[in-house]
């Protein structure tokens, strides 16, 4: 007997598609966002869910409301589930940023188990409370499926744990994609295996 985790990233947003970075600042779902989310409910409409699980941001919450269709669960909310707090560099492009703190910007990419900035949520942190969050949920629901809707800078640390991923190498992988699912299997000795992740093929168009 396993419990199985439904991992996702809110669909596409406002500033998403303006490049600004949202972090715990926050921007509705864009009318592709929204597409997104129902094709992602079209896809989990045979799986029996237990409970939903959702960041507090209105876009991650959104994302969980469309997710869970018609079924009669509530979407609980947990703030620990938000994406990583950027501090300074919300409501800002890439570009900004880069101009006006470049050695911060460049050791965030380039070497981010080096980086730190009194701004900036430590990436450790924002790991740890996605990981200590998860458990919760885990140990709340067991044997069952859960969907959570998360961020993608969460999402991809929490996947690094998963996987046993080391943080000097959390961008040697692409980005999340808005909506893609990930799926891990929870077992009774408590072992981890992630059966795929960030999945994208209910996106496609046929």
């Amino acid at each position: 007997m396993s419990t199985y985790l439904y991992l996702t990233r809110h669909g596409e947003t406002v500033w998403n598609t303006k490049k600004l970075m949202q972090g715990w600042k926050d921007s509705p779902l864009t009318d592709n966002g929204i597409k997104q989310a129902s094709q992602l409910s079209k896809r989990l409409f045979d799986v029996t869910l237990n409970a939903i699980y959702s960041s507090t941001s209105n876009r991650a919450v959104q994302t969980a409301e469309i997710v869970k269709g018609e079924r009669s669960l509530e979407v609980i909310k947990y703030d620990e589930l938000r994406e990583i707090s950027f501090g300074k560099w919300e409501g800002k492009t890439a570009e900004d940023n880069e101009k006006e703190y470049p050695e911060e910007w460049m050791t965030f990419w380039k070497t981010p188990h080096l980086f730190t900035n009194e701004s900036v949520e430590p990436f450790l942190k924002v790991q740890a409370r996605m990981v200590d969050t998860v458990n919760k949920i885990v140990k709340q629901h067991p044997y069952e499926n859960v969907l959570i809707v998360t961020h993608s800078i969460a999402l991809k640390l929490l996947m690094d744990y998963f996987g046993k991923n080391e943080l000097k190498n959390l961008w040697a992988t692409p980005a999340v994609p808005s909506t893609s699912l990930s799926l891990v299997e929870i077992k009774e000795n408590d072992q981890q295996e992630v059966l795929f992740k960030f999945d994208t093929s209910h996106l496609k168009e046929f």
